[in-house]
C-alpha cells in the first residue's frame, strides 16, 4: 500500500513550538524564576548540562540581574539573540564564498563589504575584538568562548584587531585546509579550519538560545 510518507523520504513533523512565558509563570507573578525557566528545557537533554544551560541563559536574558526574567527582558534577549545570529550567518558567507562567485560576485563583494562595515561599529578599518563579540555574541558564556577562538584565529598579527586583509588570508588558509562539515570533536579548536568550524557549535548554541527564551 502507498502513502504520501513514501514521498520524499517521509513526513517529518515541525518541532514542538518553545512555551509560551504565560506557560511558564505558572504563579502569574509576570516575571520568571529560574526554576520556572527550567521548565522550558528541551526534552530528553542531559539533566546537568541542561541545567547549566538554563542556567547560563537565565544570567544572560535577565539583564538587570535580579533574579528573575520579565516579557521585557526575554523580548530584548531574543531579539538581540536572532540580530547576532543573522550577522553571523552574514560575516561566515562573506568567509566561505570571498565574493567571488562567477555569478552576482558583485553582490556577494558588497554584502561582504557591508557586514565588515556594521561589526566595525568605529569605522577605524578593523573590526576590535569587543565590536566582533558584541555584534555576534547572543550573550552567553559559550557564544563569547566560541567567537573569541575564531576571532583570534583571524588576528593573525594578535593586534587585537581584524582587518580585511587578515580576513582574505584566513578566507585563503581555510581554503588550503578545506572545510569539515560539522562541528570538531576533541579539545577547542585551534587551527583556522577548527576555528571556522566551531561556529557551526556557536549557530546552533544561538539557534536554541533564541527558541528556549522565546516568549510567543
Amino acid at each position: 500500500m502507498s502513502s504520501i510518507s513514501g514521498v520524499g523520504g517521509g513526513y517529518r513533523p515541525p518541532p514542538p513550538k518553545p512555551p509560551s512565558f504565560d506557560t511558564l509563570d505558572s504563579d502569574t507573578s509576570g516575571a520568571l524564576s529560574l526554576d520556572e525557566f527550567k521548565t522550558g528545557a528541551p526534552k530528553g537533554a542531559d539533566s546537568a548540562k541542561a541545567s547549566a544551560r538554563s542556567e547560563e541563559l537565565f544570567k544572560a536574558i535577565d539583564s538587570d540581574s535580579d533574579g528573575s526574567v520579565t516579557k521585557e527582558e526575554s523580548d530584548a534577549f531574543k531579539a538581540k539573540a536572532e540580530k547576532a545570529q543573522q550577522q553571523l550567518q552574514s560575516f561566515l558567507f562573506g568567509l566561505q564564498t570571498d565574493g567571488t562567485s562567477e555569478t552576482g560576485a558583485t553582490e556577494e563583494s558588497d554584502d561582504e563589504t557591508d557586514i565588515f562595515a556594521q561589526l566595525d561599529a568605529n569605522a577605524d578599518g578593523g573590526i576590535a575584538k569587543d565590536e566582533f563579540l558584541s555584534a555576534l555574541s547572543s550573550g552567553t558564556q559559550t557564544s563569547s568562548d566560541l567567537l573569541s577562538k575564531l576571532f583570534e584565529a583571524i588576528d593573525s598579527d594578535k593586534d587585537g584587531s581584524v582587518s580585511k586583509e587578515e580576513q582574505s588570508s584566513f578566507q585563503q588558509a581555510l581554503e588550503k585546509r578545506g572545510r569539515p562539515s560539522g562541528p570538531p570533536p576533541g579539545p577547542p579548536p585551534s587551527s583556522a579550519s577548527q576555528a571556522y568550524d566551531s561556529t557551526y557549535q556557536l549557530g546552533a548554541s544561538n539557534a536554541s538560545g533564541t527558541a528556549y527564551s522565546q516568549a510567543a
